[in-house]
C-alpha cells in the first residue's frame, strides 16, 4: 500500500512537473481568469441594458414635463389673452396705447421714451428714427414727439407725432426730400460729364 500511495504520489508530482513544465497552472491560471472576465463582461452589458433603460425613461419622461409645461404656458397665453381683449372691450383707447407702443418701439425708441410719450409727455430728440416701410433710419435734430389724439369716424385714435406732423406723413416727407436730393445730384453729375 505504502508502495502503491509513493507511486501515486511519484506520478502526481511528475504529471505536476509536465503540466508545469507545458504551462498547466497558466492555463488553469488562464481559464480562471477567462471565466471571470466573461462574468465580467456579461455584468457589463446586463448594466449597459438597465442605462439604457433608465435614460429612455428619463427620456420620455422629460418629454412628457416638456409637453405638460407646454400645455400650461398655453393655457396661460390665452389666459392673458382674454383678459387683454376683455380690458380693451372695456377701455376701447387700451388698443390703440398698444398700437402707439409697438410703433414707438419700431421707430427705434427706447421703452422709457415710449412710456413718456404714453404719459402725455412731449419729447425732444435727436438721432435717427427707423421706418420699416421705407426700411431706413432718418436723422432728426431737436425734434418734438408726441402722442396726438384724433377724431375718425366717431373713434379716437392715437397717432405719433414729429414736430406735430402724424409720423407716418414726416418719412413720407423724408423719403421724397431724399429722393428728389439725390435726382438732383444725377442731374448735376451729367452737366458736368457733358
Amino acid at each position: 500500500m505504502e508502495l502503491k500511495n509513493s507511486a501515486t504520489k511519484t506520478a502526481t508530482a511528475a504529471l505536476n512537473g509536465i503540466n508545469s513544465l507545458l504551462g498547466g497552472n497558466k492555463v488553469s491560471r488562464l481559464e480562471s481568469e477567462n471565466r471571470q472576465l466573461h462574468g465580467e463582461v456579461a455584468e457589463l452589458k446586463e448594466s449597459i441594458g438597465q442605462m439604457r433603460t433608465d435614460m429612455q425613461k428619463m427620456k420620455e419622461s422629460h418629454v412628457a414635463e416638456r409637453l405638460r409645461a407646454s400645455e400650461q404656458h398655453q393655457r396661460e397665453i390665452g389666459n392673458l389673452r382674454r383678459i387683454i381683449d376683455k380690458a380693451k372691450e372695456w377701455f376701447p383707447m387700451l388698443a390703440e396705447f398698444f398700437r402707439i407702443e409697438r410703433l414707438c418701439r419700431s421707430v427705434g425708441l427706447s421703452e422709457r421714451h415710449t412710456d413718456e410719450l404714453l404719459q402725455g409727455k412731449v419729447l425732444v430728440v435727436t438721432g435717427k428714427l427707423h421706418s420699416d416701410e421705407y426700411r431706413r433710419s432718418f436723422a432728426v435734430e431737436k425734434a418734438r414727439l408726441q402722442v396726438g389724439r384724433e377724431e375718425r369716424d366717431g373713434k379716437t385714435v392715437l397717432d405719433l407725432l414729429v414736430d406735430k406732423v402724424p409720423i407716418a406723413t414726416w418719412f413720407k416727407e423724408k423719403w421724397e426730400k431724399k429722393i428728389e436730393q439725390k435726382s438732383m445730384f444725377c442731374k448735376m453729375n451729367r452737366k458736368i460729364r457733358l
